[in-house]
């Protein structure tokens, strides 16, 4: 596994014993927990536990700790040191959406506050504001680069949240599952107990009617 690879190399390269990680160690880290999850070798508790040590985690020692009773896998993937990430067609449309809603929610606002400029003061110098911001936001394109073209900084955190919130929905699939089954054996002890009380009393009206009988 490639953050566990990374995390054996920390921990025996006495030249670097620890370094502060990114959003793709975390990411590789989310993933082999996920793997040993569904190996069974976490129980529920315990993986949504480490999944929160992982979103939090600022140094590669605190994700050497989660893996410490967990065996190692190297070969299943490789160490994310040194590799490109790839992104798909959907993802970078995705930051580029988010750029443009910021830039959108920037025009609609001096918009806003124009007109209720212009309403209050009866002058419509501050209607200049709505063609000078537009060109500012789209021709000139002032502002952080990440409203116009999505930095691999901004994918990391977009797919970051992507995982995170893939592995919610297999946390939340799996607690209905469980939910579902406990709910069924409970009623299926249900059914089992009241089959016994059923036998019970017809033995005890029996054994009663049989001694009844014996008595006259």
């Amino acid at each position: 596994m490639g953050a566990r690879a990374g995390i054996l190399e920390c921990m025996f390269d006495p030249y670097q014993p620890d370094y502060r990680i990114g959003d793709a160690e975390r990411r590789q880290a989310m993933d082999d927990l996920g793997e040993h999850f569904a190996a069974g070798r976490l129980d529920l508790a315990t993986y949504e536990q480490r999944l929160d040590v992982v979103t939090n985690a600022t140094m590669m020692s605190e994700l050497s700790e989660l893996f410490d009773d967990l065996p190692a896998n190297s070969a299943q993937a490789p160490s994310t040191t040194g590799t490109m990430a790839v992104y798909s067609a959907a993802e970078v449309s995705e930051a580029h959406r988010s750029g443009r809603n910021i830039r959108s929610g920037i025009m609609g606002l001096t918009s806003i506050l124009c007109v209720m400029a212009t309403s209050v003061t009866d002058e419509g110098l501050c209607m200049f504001l709505i063609p000078i911001v537009a060109i500012l936001l789209y021709v000139l394109k002032v502002g952080p680069k990440q409203w116009y073209a999505p930095s691999t900084r901004q994918l990391e955190k977009q797919r970051m949240r992507q995982i995170s919130a893939a592995h919610q929905n297999q946390l939340l699939a799996l607690q209905a599952s469980q939910n579902q089954q406990r709910a069924i054996a409970k009623a299926e002890r249900k059914r089992k107990q009241a089959e016994l009380n059923s036998i019970a009393m017809d033995l005890a009206t029996d054994t009663l009617k049989r001694f009844r009988d014996k008595s006259r």
